[in-house]
């Protein structure tokens, strides 16, 4: 088997599902909130900012391997149809709701009446139907699904020399990392759940019953409403619509990277001292992707094509060679710095298989501040740029920050982070942190604030163990380690 197929298949089994944002790598930044643009006390100022070689200039190493995953909207969906799945065996909560609501349902489907609602506090079911009903809207409207895998070795060396100022400080590095998401983009102008009363498979009515052409199904926290409409606001407003284009993509890539770094100091004395760094990367990459466009009805109709008739040929893999350019500074005078970096500013451009739309890298850019003094190292990193991902319509865009304390053997590091991206996930505050020991182990960990419930499964039946379990919209761990001398 070739190299690159190794490759390959190792990406895949990584799942690296996440982005071409700015990414992390290192478990110091890591733990302290993803900043690391102006975070001196790192060994992984080739990877956030190489003007940080020479900032702090002592010889490096470090050695870093992690995963993520993350989503928005489709575990929260798939909770409540393994809720509903539960709810369809709980025969007296369902006809406790029908026969509440018989005599209304009777007059709506009659066309007596222009709507019906049922409210979430009228028990289990009514819960389910409501919560169902929001979880549906809320995919429609925001989703996406990433994973990712980001690895790598550095070494910084500042050569010893007796030219008055030295010759700058030299950095070079193996990263392995694979990336992948997958998202559906709904059209926003056919956001409404519409549906023709013809696919409902209703019981035969009685003579002179006027039965609404078509149904609205409407949703808020509290209640779901059924009310009438017409052909004319299917067509031109419903997510069924035959008019409906919508788009979904599943786009994987893994990358083989070598970067090669060099910075210089000017060194003011009382003044602080300014660097300014260089990073060029030789970039390997392997990328993959399915793309479906069209109604929900197509998009389903394609997607259960695709996974019968599923055949992976290594030979759709897009391989190509790239180069990446960073460009960095940074200024440090009395414990504080302040970095600013842009990477990819040549803007490499990922080209993918039949049926998939290529993707340009565009240039990112990062602000970056932080303090140290002794033990303790302060910093906090703002994205200027709001960067694609391999999620279709999704953006990132990272605020983050943390702190750390670090003594010889023994360090402690802890931060939150978030995308502010209009068109990023919503994922809430990621709360991070990590422990370092004997200067050479280093573990960290992320997870979001913000939970997915099952509570609203039943006490028995095959979902019952996941009543009480919630678990975070994302999470990630990241175990390394390094020395400096």
């Amino acid at each position: 088997m070739s190299a690159k197929r190794v490759l390959f298949y190792c990406a895949l089994a990584c799942g690296g599902l996440e982005g071409l944002e700015f990414g992390e790598m290192g478990d110091t930044s890591f733990g302290m909130g993803g900043a690391g643009v102006a975070l001196e006390n790192s060994s992984w100022g080739l990877y956030y900012n190489p003007a940080l070689l020479d900032i702090d200039s002592r010889t490096k190493f470090g050695y870093s391997f992690g995963a993520s995953i993350g989503q928005e909207n489709f575990l929260e969906l798939g909770a409540q149809a393994l809720s509903g799945s539960a709810l369809g065996k709980d025969a007296e909560s369902l006809n406790q709701l029908l026969q509440s609501h018989a005599e209304g349902m009777g007059r709506f489907i009659m066309g007596q009446s222009s709507s019906v609602t049922i409210n979430a506090n009228e028990g289990k079911a009514a819960k389910a139907l409501v919560n169902g009903a929001n979880a549906f809207q809320n995919l429609l409207k925001s989703n996406g699904i990433h994973l990712s895998s980001q690895n790598g070795i550095v070494v910084q060396i500042h050569p010893k020399v007796k030219r008055k100022g030295g010759i700058g400080t030299f950095g070079i590095g193996i990263f392995a990392s694979a990336f992948a998401g997958g998202s559906v983009l709904a059209n926003p102008k056919y956001n409404q759940i519409i549906v023709p009363t013809s696919t409902l498979g209703l019981p035969p009515l009685p003579p002179g019953a006027h039965v609404p052409p078509f149904i609205q199904i409407g949703a808020n926290k509290n209640s779901l409403t059924l009310s009438q409409s017409n052909q004319n606001a299917f067509l031109n407003s419903s997510i069924l619509s035959p008019n409906a284009k919508n788009t979904a993509a599943i786009r994987g890539l893994a990358i083989g990277s070598v970067p090669f770094g060099y910075a210089y100091g000017f060194d003011f004395h009382k003044g602080g001292k300014l660097s300014v760094g260089v990073a060029l990367r030789y970039l390997y990459t392997l990328s993959y992707g399915v793309g479906l466009t069209g109604n929900i009805q197509s998009l389903i109709g394609q997607f259960n094509s695709l996974v019968s008739n599923f055949n992976f040929n290594f030979s759709d893999v897009v391989q190509q060679s790239h180069f990446g350019l960073d460009l960095g500074t940074a200024y440090r005078i009395k414990g504080f710095t302040i970095g600013l970096v842009g990477k990819y500013l040549n803007a490499p451009k990922i080209r993918y298989n039949s049926g998939i739309s290529d993707m340009r890298i565009d240039p990112q850019v990062r602000l970056g501040l932080g303090y140290r003094w002794k033990w303790l190292n302060l910093a906090v990193d703002f994205d200027l740029t709001n960067n694609k991902t391999l999620m279709i319509g999704r953006r990132s865009q990272m605020i983050g920050g943390g702190i750390m304390a670090n003594w010889k053997w023994f360090g402690i590091k802890f931060g939150a982070m978030g995308n502010v991206s209009k068109e990023g996930l919503n994922q809430g505050v990621i709360l991070t942190g990590g422990l370092r020991l004997f200067r050479v182990l280093d573990i960290s960990v992320q997870s979001s604030l913000k939970m997915i419930g099952f509570n609203n499964s039943q006490d028995s039946g095959p979902v019952g163990f996941l009543g009480n379990l919630k678990i975070p919209t994302y999470l990630a761990f990241r175990i390394g380690g390094g020395w400096e001398w």
